[in-house]
C-alpha cells in the first residue's frame, strides 16, 4: 500500500480548529475556530481564507443547500449567516436552563437535518462539568428535537454509508456510541458502545466514515487519525501528524479521497508550541487507499 502523503493546507490558522466541511461545488473548506470565535471559508488552492468573526464560541458550521448561506452554532444559538451580506439570523436557542453550556461539534445527516450536542462549562481547560449536555437535531422546518442527555463532551458525528447507523462521540468517556438510525423520521434507538478508545491512544474527537463503513477518528492529544472498524472496535490503521492535538476530519477533493484534518494551538504550553510549530494548522492526507462521502449541507 502507498504510504499516506501529508501536506499543510493552511499553516497555523486557528486557535482551536474544528469541524471541516468540504463543499465540492465551490471547492472550498468551511471550518470553525472554536476559541477564535470565528468561521472560515478556505480556498486550498490559493490559500485565501475568508474569516467571519463572532462574539461567542463557535461549535460547528455547515453550508446550506440553498447556497451562499451557512448554518452555524455560537454559544447555545443556531444561526443562519449570509456569506455575502454577513447578515445573521438566530433561528433557535437550546439549554435555556443551562446558560453556561455551549454547542460543540455538529453535522448534517443524509436527509439534511442538522445534528449537534451541547456540553457543560469548562472551569479549567479540558475539565468539563460532567453530564450537562444534550444531543439535538434541527430539521428543515426549523424544529429542534432533543434525543438524549447527560453527555459530558459532545463531539464527532457520522452516519454509515447505508444510512442505518448513527455514530456519536462522548470524548469524556473515550467512546463512540452507535445507534439504529431511521432516515425518514430522523429517530435514533438502541444505544450501544461501538468503540471504546484506550486512553493511551488519545481522546476521540471529530469523526467521519469511509465508503467501506469504517470510522476515521481524530485523536486529541494522540497526534493522529485512526481508522477503526466499528463492528469489531479494532484499529485498522493510523496516520501520525507533527502536532498532538488533532481535532477533526472530513473527506475532500473531487473524488472525496483526501482527508482534511484540523488541529489546536491555543492550549499548548510555550514549550509545546516550540516543539510543534505547525499546531493549529489544517492538513491534507492523500494516498489512503479509500475514500469517503460528501459533507451534507443543511436542507432548510
Amino acid at each position: 500500500m502507498t504510504k499516506p502523503e501529508i501536506s499543510v493546507v493552511s499553516e497555523c490558522c486557528t486557535d482551536l480548529g474544528e469541524g471541516p466541511f468540504w463543499d465540492n461545488t465551490i471547492h472550498r473548506c468551511l471550518y470553525v475556530d472554536i476559541l477564535g470565535k470565528s468561521i472560515h471559508l478556505l480556498d486550498p488552492t490559493t490559500g485565501k481564507d475568508q474569516k467571519y468573526q463572532f462574539e461567542d464560541t463557535i461549535g460547528a458550521a455547515v453550508m446550506r443547500k440553498k447556497g451562499g448561506s451557512v448554518l452555524l452554532t455560537s454559544g447555545l444559538k443556531i444561526i443562519f449567516l449570509d456569506l455575502e451580506t454577513q447578515k445573521q439570523e438566530t433561528v433557535a436557542t437550546v439549554d435555556g436552563d443551562k446558560p453556561h453550556n455551549r454547542f460543540n461539534d455538529g453535522k448534517c445527516d443524509p436527509a439534511g437535518r442538522f445534528w449537534s450536542g451541547t456540553m457543560g462549562p469548562e472551569p479549567r481547560p479540558v475539565e468539563v462539568v460532567p453530564e450537562q449536555g444534550t444531543l439535538y437535531s434541527f430539521d428543515k422546518n426549523h424544529k429542534v428535537q432533543s434525543h438524549f442527555n447527560k453527555i459530558t463532551i459532545s463531539n464527532g458525528l457520522a452516519w454509515s454509508p447505508d444510512d442505518k447507523t448513527f455514530y456519536f462521540v462522548d470524548s469524556f468517556l473515550g467512546c463512540v456510541y452507535a445507534f439504529d438510525y431511521d432516515l425518514a423520521s430522523g429517530s435514533i434507538d438502541n444505544k450501544r458502545v461501538a468503540i471504546q478508545i484506550d486512553p493511551s491512544h488519545g481522546v476521540p474527537d471529530g469523526i467521519t466514515v469511509d465508503v467501506d463503513g469504517m470510522l476515521w477518528i481524530a485523536m486529541y492529544n494522540g497526534g493522529k487519525v485512526a481508522r477503526y472498524n466499528p463492528t469489531t472496535g479494532n484499529v485498522i490503521t493510523t496516520v501520525n501528524f507533527p502536532v498532538t492535538k488533532t481535532t477533526s476530519v472530513c473527506w475532500a477533493g473531487p473524488n472525496y479521497d483526501e482527508l482534511l484534518v484540523t488541529s489546536e494551538r491555543k492550549r499548548l504550553s510555550p514549550e509545546e508550541k516550540k516543539q510543534q510549530p505547525l499546531a493549529g494548522s489544517i492538513f491534507k492526507v492523500k494516498n489512503l487507499g479509500t475514500g469517503g462521502l460528501p459533507s451534507i449541507p443543511y436542507d432548510g
